[in-house]
């Protein structure tokens, strides 16, 4: 099975205090990746993504947050250490962190819906895309190249290129209310799931075919650190 996490942060959390605060329950190893953060905003993504994954990976296997190697690779994409048959991949933007983990490669992308410059599709679609995004009325363009650019980055993800594979090396079709993934060979073995969290943003999830649905489990930084133990 395939679980997702959701983790949506709160204002009061992004202060000074508070991030020091979750900085205990890491070790040193992932206070080291958040050390250069620059501002509060990006710091409390960071921290946050790290502390979900620790959870989502331990409430997944059953397993303390001691037993759990969170690594990342040489292209930044993470994995499980010690576990090479468990997999989980993190994503946030603007309040939100999601995280999610299974027993195959996965990947994880959330947005939120926003205007956009509708040239960058131009750079990164590929034509039936466009024309896709084109087609839809001015109401629902901007959601619609969304829901393409989360889709593309959780299939990058996934097979753990990120955007050293160019976006337009693949094209997504819509298919009865969801999406395929076509173009080649190894776009063709992967589905796609999205949802919508709320008005504003949007989430897709990739594994490879053939994959179970996802469950669902919404989470509080209050819940992750009543589970992990402090380092400091």
């Amino acid at each position: 099975m395939i679980q997702v996490f959701v983790l949506q942060l709160e204002e009061t959390q992004y202060s000074f205090e508070f991030q020091d605060t979750l900085l205990q329950y890491l070790p040193e190893a992932g206070k080291l990746r958040v050390k250069d953060r620059l501002n509060n905003s990006s710091k409390l993504q960071t921290v946050a993504g790290e502390l979900l994954a620790r959870y989502s990976v331990g409430q997944y296997l059953g397993k303390p947050d001691q037993e759990i190697n969170l690594e990342f690779g040489e292209k930044g994409k993470p994995h499980i250490g010690n576990l090479e048959n468990t997999h989980f991949n993190i994503s946030h933007s603007g309040h939100y962190v999601v995280c999610a983990v299974a027993h195959a490669e996965i990947g994880i992308d959330v947005e939120r819906i926003r205007k956009v410059n509708l040239r960058i599709a131009e750079r990164f679609f590929s034509p039936s895309e466009i024309d896709d995004l084109m087609a839809c009325d001015e109401e629902t363009r901007m959601q619609y190249f969304i829901t393409l650019w989360t889709i593309k980055e959780s299939y990058l993800k996934a097979i753990g290129r990120g955007l050293t594979q160019h976006l337009n090396s693949f094209t997504i079709v819509r298919n009865n209310g969801s999406y395929l993934l076509t173009g080649n060979e190894e776009a063709e073995g992967y589905g796609i799931e999205t949802l919508r969290l709320n008005h504003e943003y949007l989430m897709a999830v990739c594994a490879p075919l053939p994959h179970s649905p996802f469950a669902i489990r919404h989470v509080t930084l209050i819940d992750i650190i009543k589970t992990l133990p402090k380092y400091t």
